[in-house]
C-alpha cells in the first residue's frame, strides 16, 4: 500500500498552491494539514526546516521538500 502524501501548508502561502496543484494535475492524493489551523502540528516539521516555520513541506514516504525549489512562506 502506497504511503499517503502529507502537505504541510499555511493559509495565503502561494507555494503550497502550487505544489497542490501539481499533485493534483498528476493525479495524486494528498493530506493536507493546514499549520494556520493547527499550529500544535508544527513540531511534526521543524526538523526538516531546521527549526524555522517554512510552508510548504511535502512527506511522501521517506520523501521530504521543503519549499518549492527551495523557497517557501515563513511563519
Amino acid at each position: 500500500m502506497a504511503n499517503k502524501i502529507l502537505v504541510y501548508s499555511t493559509l495565503g502561502c502561494g507555494y503550497t498552491d502550487v505544489v497542490k496543484a501539481e499533485l493534483e494535475r498528476d493525479g495524486k492524493d494528498y493530506e493536507e494539514i493546514n499549520l494556520s489551523l493547527y499550529p500544535e502540528r508544527w513540531d511534526e516539521i521543524l526538523e526538516y526546516t531546521d527549526g524555522v516555520k517554512l510552508t510548504p513541506v511535502v512527506i511522501d514516504g521517506e520523501e521530504v521538500t521543503v519549499g518549492v525549489n527551495g523557497i517557501g512562506c515563513v511563519s
